[in-house]
């Protein structure tokens, strides 16, 4: 019922973050960890029973002994994708009936029970009204659960990252979203990719095909491609305004590579110095010559034991020898063996300064093996027989003339003589046939059945410049552009400056190896204006502040009252500018003026274009995340806005209200039906 919202265990929400390739799911939000499933987004449809199913289903012959008629068998594929249906595309849902029909496997995957599961469901912004409704219809009707919660994914990535005003710009495989919130609102959202009905992809898919054009000549494939890419090989370099490629390629290191492959030292004026050998050193620490001591210590490890004895410090006293001994030994070593080394190791170049580099290329091959049957029946006779195990190949070895030996068993010298002649008629034991009767029949073939195996190849192939080639300038500049026309749209100039400052990059598109520096570099370069500007002071007075007369003089005109500028007093221009918003007191203003009143009515901000150009430092109390990376930011998110949804308890009346239209149950949408989840959900301003 109604009331028994927010009465839900951790143990039992379930958590589903739909994406293009890959689904985020989990059952329970009692830890904040990083996703437990991983699912692929896709289905495959049977071609005679018109239903979807979550693997490849293909039909083979059983293999099996002749008979009248050919036996088949339905052997499922987990690793094929070949005929599979991907029902999202560039965020947007492209086959709702094979979508409903990949949550439905999700969701029975997952859990065990359909009463008592409550379902928080991530969307894209992409997603339209009646696909939400759909959506919301087939999750009640077909999966019984009591409560639904559906979720922006930008609202997900804020919750995820805790800053009240970001821009969240999501990159996915074919499609990049700027999402700016403000307070907790969406204000604005641009996009990049349509996959429909004009194939025009953005994002990670970007840059695979890109690097796979530029390796055409090596005979690579998508999969070798996109591997690579994922790779730390492949790597966008820093934004360089000043160069032709807007980057700093590595040029030919020949010289620096053949000095430090020879590992050789320079050559000295000095000859080469004799090493003598270590002089004896005393007890307490001193050499000597001619090995003796001035009645201290005869050779090392002899000591003068009156001494040490009479001085009472015999513990200390040895210790301390002891360590001096550890230390010597250390420093012998330290001037005579680290030097050579340090002068023969060549120095390790980090992958942006190299023009070449190895990629080991990992590919797992799948196989159709013949496996023998244990224990098969005869189809003709019925009579079972034993199977033929290969048997293990024996070690190389010099093969003895056996020495001739008595009968044994009734057998023969000759019949033993004929064995080792023949080595067709002597077989490992359980490789002959045994009939009922106890006599040898001839060897016939084994029976056997067909498994997939699969085994991991791995081949290492040179790359060169295109694995930094590959970040396509026009891809970047896109996405640029769209974070500059989805921040510079909103309507409230005040509200811009916090987005600029709160830029956050999620999706796993955005894992590539410098990019996310590369588009702040790029935005800082082309849209950044620096503060001390004083463009701004000019274009930013108040109203009621009387413009400079055309003699070129500072004095002010109008109703200006304050005092004249002097070599030593403040520009009265630029504390009007800098504190008519403020309302600063003991500030001359001007009748009329509205300054210092309401925040709605007065001056906000300084301009048009962004003085601060940032990125918003994730959270770092979760460890896992840190390590993990927070490009899968909106899972966290997620996790975190099931709990508030559902079991959160002890509210007052207004925050419980609130968490009432978070999420839709069974009650009020038996009462109003689908369209009750466009308000009773976390999809923020739908814009």
């Amino acid at each position: 019922m109604a009331s028994q919202q927010g009465k839900w265990r951790e143990d039992q929400i379930l958590v589903v973050c739909p994406g293009s390739q890959t689904t985020m799911a989990q059952l329970g939000v009692s830890e904040l960890t990083t996703p437990a499933h991983r699912i692929p987004t896709r289905m495959f449809k049977d071609e005679e029973t018109n239903e979807y199913a979550p693997f490849r289903t293909y039909k083979r012959k059983k293999a099996t002994e002749k008979t009248e008629g050919d036996q088949w068998e339905y052997v499922e594929d987990r690793d094929s994708v070949e005929g599979a249906i991907y029902p999202l595309q560039g965020g947007r849902i492209v086959n709702m009936e094979a979508f409903l029909a990949f949550l439905d496997h999700v969701h029975g995957l997952l859990t065990t029970t359909y009463h008592n599961t409550p379902i928080l469901l991530m969307a894209s912004p992409q997603w339209t009204r009646p696909d939400l409704e759909t959506i919301a219809r087939y999750v009640f009707e077909k999966t019984k659960t009591p409560s639904l919660c559906i979720l922006h994914s930008a609202v997900a990535a804020q919750y995820g990252f805790k800053w009240p005003t970001l821009t969240v710009v999501d990159i996915g495989f074919e499609k990049v979203d700027v999402t700016c919130i403000h307070e907790y609102l969406i204000v604005s959202h641009k996009q990049l990719g349509f996959p429909t009905p004009v194939r025009e992809i953005s994002g990670g898919e970007v840059f695979t095909q890109k690097l796979l054009s530029l390796l055409k000549d090596k005979d690579f494939t998508y999969d070798m491609a996109e591997q690579l890419k994922k790779s730390s090989l492949c790597e966008v370099l820093p934004y360089a305004p000043d160069s032709d490629e807007l980057m700093d390629l590595p040029t030919d290191d020949a010289t620096l590579t053949a000095n430090q492959t020879t590992g050789a030292a320079p050559p000295s004026a000095e000859g080469a110095k004799v090493v003598e050998p270590p002089k004896p050193a005393t007890a307490f620490g001193g050499e000597i010559e001619g090995g003796l001591t001035e009645g201290k210590e005869s050779e090392e490890g002899v000591l003068d034991v009156a001494n040490i004895v009479t001085s009472g410090n015999t513990r200390e006293f040895l210790a301390k020898k002891e360590k001096e001994k550890i230390e010597k030994v250390k420093s012998k070593k330290g001037k005579g063996q680290e030097a050579e080394p340090a002068a023969a190791k060549p120095a390790r170049l980090p992958n942006s300064k190299r023009k070449f580099n190895v990629f080991h290329y990992e590919e797992l091959v799948h196989e159709d093996v013949e496996v023998p049957i244990s224990n098969p029946v005869s189809a003709s006779n019925g009579v079972p027989k034993v199977a033929l195990a290969p048997a293990p190949a024996p070690a190389p070895a010099p093969i003895p003339i056996p020495a001739p030996t008595p009968a044994t068993d009734g057998v023969s010298n000759n019949q033993e003589a004929n064995k080792e002649a023949n080595p067709e008629a002597t077989k490992p034991q359980g490789s002959t046939e045994t009939i009922a009767n106890g006599t040898a029949g001839s060897t016939t073939n084994a029976v056997t059945s067909t498994e997939r195996r699969t085994r991991r190849a791995r081949r290492d192939i040179e790359i060169g410049l295109e694995r930094f080639l590959f970040a396509d300038r026009g891809e970047i500049n896109r996405i640029t552009d769209t974070i500059y026309r989805a921040i510079q749209s909103i309507d409230d100039t005040y509200k811009r400056g916090p987005c600029w400052d709160n830029i956050i990059f999620v999706g796993n598109g955005a894992r590539l190896r410098g990019l996310k520096d590369n588009i702040v570099q790029t935005l800082i370069a082309r849209h950044l204006i620096s503060p001390s500007t004083a463009t701004i002071f000019t274009s930013e007075l108040p109203s009621n502040m009387a413009t400079p007369s055309g003699t070129g003089s500072q004095t002010p005109t109008g109703s200006f009252a304050g005092q004249l500028p002097t070599t030593s007093s403040v520009n009265p221009l630029l504390q009007a500018a800098t504190t008519a918003s403020l309302g600063v007191p003991g500030t001359t203003q001007a009748p009329g003026s509205t300054a210092g009143d309401a925040v709605g009515s007065g001056h906000h901000s300084h301009g048009q274009t962004p003085m601060s150009i940032k990125q918003a430092s994730p959270p770092t109390y979760l460890a896992e995340w840190t390590k993990n990376g927070f490009e899968e930011g909106m899972f966290l998110g997620s996790l975190i806005a099931a709990r508030l949804a559902w079991t959160i308890h002890n509210m007052d009346v207004q925050t419980a209200e609130a968490q009432r239209m978070m999420s839709l149950n069974r009650v009020d949408y038996n009462e109003h039906g689908p369209k009750l989840i466009h308000t009773h959900s976390m999809l923020g301003n739908n814009l």
